[in-house]
């Protein structure tokens, strides 16, 4: 029977020979381990004595240093085709078969002394990897030493001053287009592999994987062991194949499919192949891009595997030479042309597959953009700086290019070469689906889709987020932004600090994450810094702590298993249930389900099921802990309770003066202490009104604000807003797809004013829904609401707000805030309970004569 998954463990266990069997006894859950600096000499093969449950493949060197191994179950479908091990104990290479699967898997000891073994291994990998290629090993470095590691602020992290070995790791990364799994599945996350008492803790050791296979990673976790230096790294790989297996086309059929190809890339254009212009590329950049692709059973649009282009590069280098030039003179269009399409696999809708001669131009470019992007990590981080690190949500978006617009031209007058790349990306990537512009004051660039698996989307998306720090802190006086892969680190004076992760929050919320790494200092007082200082007694606790977390239930103070938790979160404000095993540690947040019945999340926590779907963890939302509880019904019953607490907490305290609650809950017959409060309501009025009049005269506007200025009422109804229940959205959501229809309601939604970007948000989101159906809404449909960002009618309210320069970004946050708080406003208007008192209308005449008209008039 096939093995839907199979688990590895890499890890550096720093000699077999002592404590062996403890050490096999930690391998239990694993199918395949790569283990390093084994110590196995000519003599000491004591590693045999696991032959039966094992097939071992291993080095030998020293019994004192070095060594690497792979072992591999024997309840696995097993079949070796090959195997390279380096005569220094650096590497073992195996080319295999698992479960009718090709897999080449490379467990790796890079020696901190040695920096040409990475070299070495890259080339022969570029040429003899069939399948899916997993590397594993301690790699001696970090890569990213403010996140990696404990550090000081004060290190310099230039690129002419990093360690030579961190510069072979990166170099043997991109040559192969790997990916740090660890790290892409926790972008924020500081844990560390490595702890040596009077050594800095840090993460060492590393599973890489090629972008393009990253689909097939179920989780990345790093695991605790008894052993106190070096921690294991699990990893769980999806063996169901991308598709049938099938082998490559018959050579001919290849070259007739390249022929059709050529002819129609050449035909409207009317060139040969051969013709080059002055930004032709090279063939040393074509076949490093070609070398560095993986092999495996990938599924293409045009159905022509990697290893045809790499067994034929020299016949391919006239085309693709060809091609480059075309796209880059805007001749060849490539969304017309469909040469940007692509395959998804049926196992992840996120994973995109290209064809193989897209791949090479891809990979081209993202290598030169990335070594710009390399270049732009400068200085001396300031000695008292601190510093932040913001780095991207999610590898598959939709981008608008304008947001590197700045730097492309700025790289029009400093580096025309680059500048030319960024028009070739341009043309290359897929355009997103078309919207109407014509009601646009100008016309909007067409976005672009960065899809997961291009080689452009992770640089692309790191030259935005280096775009938007630099627009972030350009008013400071004292900053610098430093750049790695997939993240920057803002460098910034202490005082600056709350209101640059304010500002990121505020802005970019849904797209980046924000982590505070080191406060600084202040008047010669170190701050303090945000999970990077450990010592021996954290380390311990921390592991303590871990293994407690990791249970798969908790224990209350009575002794009761806690199963379930009650949260609260925190962007839709929706009081829920939740698995115990779905918290994070600190309980700050807690995963979700990406279902969109509420009754299939509930069911979900009920059941605490493992939370992923399709071997990818639920998204983490942030949340507040309220309480655990052994039994699903506890924890809805308090559940109950606190969403009973919310609604009544709705009903506000009155902020007047002199007027207290209790006063409305005291006998009815107590007259002159309502005309008292009648006489401070009245007060207040008055103050109000003439502040009004004042802000009014000194804030003149060519038309009149809020309410006032709502369009007529023949149009508003015409349009039949507002919405007051969800057949009428969707009835709204039907029209709008007619691009006349959609431009009425910009229209008139534009017309409606306010007192700044806030108030106009508030009276458009007014006029177009009621409350009642607003309180059904909330942005991304958490819990048991609506997602009202994914509306036509959302866009609507773009466009509309954008006419009154209410930016994107701005008009998304306060369309967030008015949903979430729409629960509050209700609260506002609902009638205050009186406690059995006859409501003023009904008071006699000294009442009215004293509070009727005079009040009204005011």
């Amino acid at each position: 029977m096939a093995t839907q998954n199979i688990n590895f463990i890499t890890w550096n266990v720093n000699g077999l020979k002592q404590n062996r069997d403890q050490k096999f006894q930690e391998l239990q859950n694993a199918d395949i381990a790569f283990l390093q600096e084994t110590h196995i000499g000519t003599e000491d093969e004591h590693i045999e004595d696991y032959r039966d449950e094992w097939h071992i493949f291993y080095t030998k060197y020293t019994s004192s240093s070095k060594g690497t191994a792979i072992l591999v179950r024997k309840r696995l479908d097993y079949e070796c085709i090959g195997v390279e091990k380096d005569a220094c104990g650096t590497y073992v290479v195996l080319k295999c078969k698992l479960d009718g699967q090709l897999y080449t898997l490379v467990s790796v000891y890079n020696h901190e002394t040695d920096t040409k073994t990475l070299d070495n291994l890259s080339r022969y990998l570029q040429s003899m990897t069939t399948g899916l290629l997993v590397i594993g090993g301690d790699f001696n470095t970090v890569l990213n030493p403010f996140i990696d590691k404990k550090c000081k602020t004060s290190e310099t992290i230039k690129n002419g001053n990093r360690c030579k070995l961190l510069l072979s790791v990166e170099k043997f990364m991109k040559s192969l287009q790997l990916v740090d799994v660890w790290r892409r599945k926790n972008p924020i996350e500081q844990d560390y592999t490595y702890y040596i008492k009077d050594s800095p803790v840090s993460r060492l050791d590393y599973f890489f994987v090629p972008e393009e296979c990253m689909w097939r990673v179920r989780s990345c976790d790093i695991k605790k062991s008894k052993r106190p230096d070096h921690q294991p790294v699990s990893l769980e790989i999806n063996n169901i194949p991308a598709m049938p297996y099938q082998k490559d086309h018959q050579r001919q059929a290849i070259f007739q499919q390249l022929n059709l190809k050529k002819d129609l890339f050449t035909g409207e254009i009317g060139s040969s192949v051969g013709e080059e212009s002055s930004h032709a590329v090279n063939e040393v950049d074509i076949i490093s891009a070609v070398n560095s692709l993986q092999v495996s059973d990938t599924p293409r649009p045009d159905g022509i595997p990697v290893s045809f282009y790499k067994n034929n590069i020299q016949e391919q280098i006239p085309y693709i030479k060809m091609l480059y030039d075309k796209i880059h003179s805007g001749a060849f269009n490539c969304s017309e042309k469909h040469f940007n399409e692509t395959m998804k696999t049926p196992h992840d809708n996120s994973q995109h597959f290209f064809n193989v001669d897209y791949l090479i131009i891809a990979t081209i470019l993202s290598k030169r953009l990335d070594d710009y992007l390399d270049s732009q990590s400068k200085g001396r981080v300031p000695k008292n700086s601190a510093t932040v690190m913001i780095t991207p949500k999610t590898f598959c978006t939709e981008m608008r290019l304008s947001c590197i617009q700045d730097e492309i031209e700025k790289q029009k007058r400093s580096n025309p070469t680059l500048y030319q790349d960024f028009l070739i990306v341009k043309n290359l990537l897929r355009d997103a689906p078309e919207v109407d512009t014509k009601s646009a004051d100008v016309l909007i660039e067409r976005d672009k889709l960065l899809d997961q698996g291009c080689p452009l989307t992770p640089v692309l998306i790191t030259l935005a987020l280096k775009c938007f720090a630099s627009a972030l802190v350009e008013h400071l006086k004292q900053h610098d932004i430093l750049v790695f892969k997939e993240s920057v680190i803002l460098c910034i004076q202490p005082e600056d600090l709350e209101n640059v992760v304010a500002a990121v929050r505020n802005k970019a919320n849904d797209v980046f994450y924000i982590k505070e790494l080191y406060r600084g200092n202040v008047n010669a007082k170190q701050l303090k810094c945000l999970g990077k200082e450990s010592t021996a007694e954290d380390w311990k606790k921390k592991e303590a702590e871990t293994l407690k977390g990791n249970a798969e239930s908790r224990v209350e103070d009575g002794g009761r298993l806690t199963m379930y938790a009650v949260v609260t979160l925190q962007d839709s404000d929706e009081v829920m249930v939740v698995a115990s095993n779905w918290l994070s540690l600190d309980k700050k947040q807690c995963y979700w389900p990406p279902f969109k019945s509420t009754e299939k999340c509930m069911e979900a926590a009920r059941n605490r099921i493992k939370p992923e779907t399709g071997g990818k963890l639920w998204e983490k939302l942030n949340i507040s802990f309220h309480k655990e509880y052994a039994t699903f019904d506890k924890a809805r019953e308090e559940q109950q309770e606190i969403k009973k607490q919310k609604e009544q907490s709705f009903l506000p305290a009155t902020r007047f003066s002199g007027i207290k609650r209790q006063r409305l809950e005291s006998s009815a017959d107590d007259k002159n202490e309502l005309l008292q409060m009648m006489r401070d309501i009245k007060i207040t009025v008055q103050e109000n009104s003439a502040m009004l009049k004042k802000l009014l005269k000194e804030n003149t506007v060519p038309e009149v604000p809020s309410s006032t200025s709502i369009p007529s009422k023949d149009v508003k109804t015409f349009l039949n807003l507002p919405l007051r229940s969800l057949d009428d959205v969707t009835r709204t959501e039907i029209e709008l797809k007619n691009s006349t229809t959609r431009q009425k309601y910009v229209e008139y939604l534009s017309r409606i004013r306010g007192f700044g970007q806030k108030d106009v948000i508030k009276n458009i989101m007014q006029q177009v829904l009621s409350d009642d159906l607003a309180k059904q809404f909330n942005w991304q449909g958490r819990g048991d609401k609506k997602p009202f960002s994914k509306l036509i009618l959302t866009d609507v309210i773009r466009d509309a707000a954008s006419k009154q320069s209410v930016m994107r970004a701005d008009c998304e946050t306060e369309m967030k805030n008015y949903l979430w708080s729409i629960g509050d406003r209700i609260g506002r208007k609902r009638p205050r309970d009186c406690g059995g008192m006859t409501p003023p209308t009904l008071l006699d005449s000294s009442f009215q004569s004293e509070f009727g008209m005079s009040f009204l008039d005011d």
